[in-house]
């Protein structure tokens, strides 16, 4: 029998991540009991640090508001024996990390569709989450901040799905403990490396920036170290996908690149106006959660 943790019996570990810790577990109570679910725990030496406890509450806050096909579902939160955590949808699959590895290690490339849908699914999630409402009604102002491959995953029916809003900016955030726990750097925008206001504009940059990567299995911004992709992304040192697999083409070309616009105001409006303009740039015979899933399922064997 597994350790017995706030209605829960966990089982194996999932992954971790500089904050947490994610274990598959069964739930034991209510309405999910005898269901797969996955349970986010607050690592235990920060769970004695009120920044990093107060980032975790503002997660499970913002994260249970969300209800969305391509967002990772939270339906329940609270503190254990000290530990925060979150519980949440199983995710039977990959993340597109994992996928691009596999994808690099065999010498082949994603087809253009696959990136092109991915990007739309991405896309409705975030507009999801930016038009996100408290229960009065008032915006809450989301910025997930942290849009990268190892935050999507891809489950085996090919349902594509935006998770770990663990470093999500909203008006009410702790600034302290976010400079903590900032995104991972090639799919930071300019506005985060100075510093500057960020906006759901900035969750567009990254959106950018992991299509480039869909597109090319090679990252928008390529350096050897931090200091180097910083400057590569604020000098605004931009290549077409095209540059890099001409099958791309120019129509997708001008959708990532004005995802990537240094100046946020150059950037597309909203994440709506993004998805909508690349939903018409794929083919809907090839961009279907079965062919995504026939997909992932060959490279994972």
């Amino acid at each position: 029998m597994g350790i017995l943790f706030a209605g829960y019996e966990l089982g194996a570990l999932l992954g971790k991540g500089g904050m947490a810790e994610v274990y598959r577990a069964t739930a034991l109570t209510g309405p999910r009991t005898g269901q797969q679910v996955a349970v986010k725990q607050l690592k235990a030496e920060l769970a004695r640090d009120p920044e990093y406890v107060e980032l975790f509450r503002q997660e499970a806050l913002v994260t249970r508001r969300l209800h969305h096909p391509a967002v990772i579902d939270v339906f329940d939160a609270g503190v254990e024996e000290g530990r925060p955590y979150l519980a949440m949808d199983l995710i039977e699959g990959q993340n597109l990390r994992q996928v691009l590895s596999q994808c690099a290690r065999r010498g082949i490339l994603l087809p253009v569709a696959f990136g092109a849908y991915l990007a739309h699914q991405l896309a409705l999630a975030l507009d999801h989450a930016h038009a996100g409402v408290d229960r009065e009604g008032r915006p809450l102002g989301i910025v997930h901040c942290d849009v990268s491959p190892s935050n999507v995953f891809i489950s085996r029916l090919g349902e594509v799905k935006l998770g770990d809003f663990g470093v999500a900016l909203t008006p009410g955030a702790s600034k302290g403990a976010r400079q903590g726990a900032f995104g991972k750097i090639h799919y930071l925008s300019p506005e985060q490396l100075r510093g500057g206001e960020l906006t759901p504009r900035t969750d567009l940059f990254a959106l950018g920036a992991v299509l480039f990567e869909l597109l090319t299995n090679q990252r928008a911004f390529p350096g050897t170290t931090v200091d180097e992709v910083g400057q590569r992304i604020l000098a605004g040192q931009l290549r077409a996908p095209s540059e890099v697999r001409p099958e791309v083409g120019l129509e997708l070309d001008a959708l990532t690149l004005h995802c990537l616009a240094s100046d946020p105001a150059d950037r597309w409006e909203s994440a709506a106006a993004f998805a909508g303009a690349i939903e018409a740039r794929y083919d809907s015979a090839v961009g279907t959660p079965l062919a995504i899933a026939a997909v992932v399922r060959g490279l994972s064997g």
